[in-house]
């Protein structure tokens, strides 16, 4: 039928993913788009607007499906465990060879930090949807009692956030799992020791109560 785009959005958006993660966004121009997508240059243009505006859709398909499972492991009931197991979803997909290397984000903002306001402000607020997730995971464990009150929370969960980021710039350059756990094993060690003074506190308490009265 006349006018009907006769693609997949998502097949599309799929495949511009892979480029841009894989290339890069200066890096990659609108025939490699072309090649990629397997749709003309009309099709691009009409559907997406131009290549900024394919990358922004590109932003937010690669939310959905790569960042958004990520975020769904900080969902587990205990706080420690969600914060590891956001780290290892961050390595298994790091080990996973159908994946480009590193973080479309991260890469990104690597590559061409002047890329444009738009898309740095996209990243950025991607960025921030991590942070405030991580957040209040550690807000839960302190109202829990697993992590000491007197720690600073949004500190931590920047700390984290910077240790997830710091994953993808890492396995830029070394592909050895081993490596990136070895990070994350140092990073948790973090929560220990902000467990320290609650734990020292709580033991203190129960010694007092345990002395005989008189």
């Amino acid at each position: 039928m006349a006018g009907v785009k006769q693609f997949d959005r998502s097949e599309v958006l799929d495949r511009a993913m892979t480029l841009f993660w894989s290339r890069g966004y200066e890096a990659t121009s609108i025939q490699d788009l072309v090649e990629a997508t397997g749709i003309n240059r009309g099709s691009i243009y009409g559907t997406f607007g131009d290549k900024k505006r394919l990358f922004l859709a590109v932003i937010d398909h690669y939310g959905e499906k790569v960042a958004k499972p990520l975020m769904a492991e900080l969902a587990d009931p205990d706080p420690r465990r969600a914060i590891e197991r956001m780290f290892e979803s961050i390595i298994r997909r790091t080990s996973d060879p159908s994946f480009p290397r590193g973080c479309l984000n991260t890469n990104t903002s690597l590559e061409c930090p002047a890329s444009g306001d738009e898309i740095t402000r996209k990243i950025a607020e991607g960025l921030g949807q991590q942070e405030s997730a991580i957040y209040a995971v550690l807000r839960r464990a302190q109202a829990e009692g697993s992590l000491d009150l007197t720690r600073d929370a949004r500190a931590l969960a920047r700390f984290f956030t910077g240790l997830a980021q710091g994953l993808n710039v890492v396995n830029k350059a070394v592909a050895d799992p081993c490596v990136l756990r070895d990070m994350a094993r140092v990073a948790m060690s973090v929560w220990d020791a902000a467990e320290g003074p609650r734990r020292q506190r709580s033991g203190s308490r129960r010694r007092g109560r345990s002395r005989p009265l008189g």
